[in-house]
């Protein structure tokens, strides 16, 4: 397998684009680790672990690869260590082909490339007239902003209001010939849109930093994520996400170096912006941040009181499903914190309390009594939950499984029992585990009737034939694929059933073809029933069945050309 096909067709562009740009550096291999080390907006570490030529592991330092996932990073790497190996080889060939010259007397010097005198930049700038430099140097700045800010930077370490003003409109600028008159960045055009708002970080905002220009870097930023974050555009490739990692990136770089009153300002941005005017996936980056960094004390009590402040803000919107959802959210953020702060355990359990008609604190609340062997605390949860939530079927059955386990462990059989019944009868009908679960509780002559009383319970949702199949009742799974209609369930037991009832199985589909040919259909539909005939002949009996139906087809539907020239490839 080719490397590249180890990541995303995005980041092996990104990762391209770093390795264009040199920034790969203290690249080592010694025999199966490769190492390096990568600086886009910090410096990342990268290392691969090799098995001959084959790739066994990959991490790297960067938040975007802390679940493992392939990142640009690593890509970089491995496009400057194979580019290393071929120049090596084609350094060889060369030097092969120059000894072979020498033997044969022809003394000619042959290079990977040829190079002539004065080609590159350094040799012709070096010649040229400094006047001829500077007059060239100042239309070209006065041709493009951009380049005329870059350089004003490079020059002049500071950034002035005015010069932040043209940085934000060429953001601005950017997002507005993106969208167009439809207001929409469609999905041709959502990669490169990203990539020139990456530009700005890796650019300008490189530069603010390289210059300790802090304030600025974290204003431009911030200016750029909100614009990327206000647009409307089919980002399928994932392209918006890369992109605020990169803001993440940024904004712990500058809180690393900030100092009491930036770090001030950082917290009041992050804070602010939690207020719904960011749409929620990039909102999510912001709340991240937040959440977790600025750890020192003054900032965990201000985190404290946020957490607090947004769960009684939630508590009061017109949308009770969502009023409940984000109100839990942010009292489990409070409870995290508090946490952290390890807190008495009195101090968590009395907030739990006052947030008790959430069914997210009760869920945590009773997990701890749990994790704290308090079997007693934690029924008495479950089962007042169980009643709170009796219209959620999906909390009812986690809260469920919650008690079984409990029952289970407390050696409670008859409870225990009794909580396995109902989940495979009611509240997790349908889940083949704890059908199985339940069955080994009684003995083989015992568990005929209770298997019986379960089929008489199970809801027409939970799929009674699974259970059919795996008790091997196949003369009732028969009967399940007589009744159903279509082709679906014909053929997802075929392959158990032909054994046992080839005959049942080859008149059902004759009797679903049947009805499929009867009208008039596209070459396309002519071949999928080819194909069911083909699929016919493994069935014992199957190839007379076969013969049979296509001599009947090739009487009644003669009139079909596209169906007998399938037909014919039978």
């Amino acid at each position: 397998m080719k490397w590249e096909n180890m990541f995303q067709e995005v980041i092996l562009d990104r990762g391209y684009g770093y390795y264009c740009d040199g920034v790969v550096e203290n690249l080592d291999f010694d025999g199966e680790r490769l190492t390096a080390d990568v600086y886009g907006t910090r410096r990342y570490e990268v290392e691969i672990q090799f098995d001959g030529d084959e790739i066994q592991t990959m991490s790297c330092s960067c938040p975007y690869a802390a679940d493992g996932t392939p990142c640009k990073h690593m890509a970089a790497v491995l496009y400057e260590w194979y580019e290393d190996e071929w120049d090596s080889e084609e350094e060889d060939e060369v030097c092969n082909i120059s000894e072979n010259n020498k033997e044969s007397g022809n003394t000619g010097t042959i290079s990977k490339k040829e190079s002539k005198p004065g080609d590159s930049v350094e040799e012709i700038v070096a010649d040229v007239d400094e006047a001829v430099v500077r007059r060239f140097l100042t239309e070209i700045l006065q041709s493009d902003e951009k380049l005329f800010l870059r350089f004003k930077m490079l020059i002049k370490p500071t950034v002035c209001e005015e010069d932040m003003k043209k940085h934000k409109k060429r953001v601005d600028d950017i997002a507005r010939r993106y969208l167009g008159r439809e207001h929409f960045v469609t999905y041709n055009r959502a990669l490169s849109f990203i990539r020139e708002m990456e530009e700005v970080l890796y650019k300008e905002v490189r530069m603010m930093l390289d210059d300790k220009c802090y304030r600025e870097a974290f204003q431009l930023t911030n200016h750029v994520f909100l614009t990327v974050a206000g647009v409307d555009m089919d980002d399928s490739d994932g392209g918006t996400e890369m992109f605020a990692d990169q803001c993440l990136e940024i904004w712990e770089e500058i809180l690393d170096e900030a100092d009491k009153q930036m770090e001030k300002e950082m917290y009041d941005w992050f804070a602010g912006h939690l207020n719904g005017s960011v749409i929620d996936y990039m909102e999510d980056y912001i709340e991240q941040f937040l959440m977790n960094n600025f750890d020192s004390p003054e900032y965990f009590q201000a985190k404290l009181d946020f957490t607090e402040k947004k769960a009684l803000e939630a508590e009061k919107s017109s949308d009770l499903w969502s009023a409940s959802y984000e109100a839990s959210r942010w009292a489990l953020k409070h409870i995290d914190l508090l946490e952290q702060s390890e807190a008495d355990w009195e101090v968590i359990e009395d907030y739990c309390r006052k947030k008790w008609k959430y069914s997210g604190i009760r869920n945590y609340y009773s997990t701890q009594c749990i994790d704290r062997e308090d079997y007693a605390m934690a029924i008495t949860v479950l089962r007042e939950s169980i009643k709170l939530d009796e219209k959620s079927p999906g909390l009812v059955r986690d809260y469920r499984k919650k008690l079984k386990d409990i029952y289970r462990i407390c050696g409670k059989e008859k409870e225990y029992q009794k909580e396995l019944w109902k989940l495979v009868t009611e509240d997790d009908a349908g889940n083949l585990e704890l059908f199985r679960e339940l069955k080994a509780l009684y003995s083989d002559e015992e568990w005929k009737d209770v298997r019986e009383k379960i089929f008489s319970k199970l809801p027409l949702y939970a799929g009674i034939d699974k259970f059919y199949e795996e008790e091997k009742l196949y003369d009732r799974l028969l009967a399940f694929v007589q009744k159903s209609r279509g082709m679906s369930v014909l053929r997802q037991y075929t392959g158990i059933l032909k054994e046992y009832y080839p005959k049942e199985i080859l008149d059902k589909y004759e009797c679903e073809l049947e009805n499929l040919t009867y009208r008039t259909a596209n070459r396309d539909r002519y071949r999928e029933w080819v194909g069911i005939l083909r699929s016919m002949r493994n069935i014992p009996g199957g190839q007379e069945r076969v013969e049979k139906i296509a001599r009947h087809w090739r009487a009644v539907y003669n009139n079909r050309p596209a169906m007998m020239d399938e037909l014919d490839k039978l």
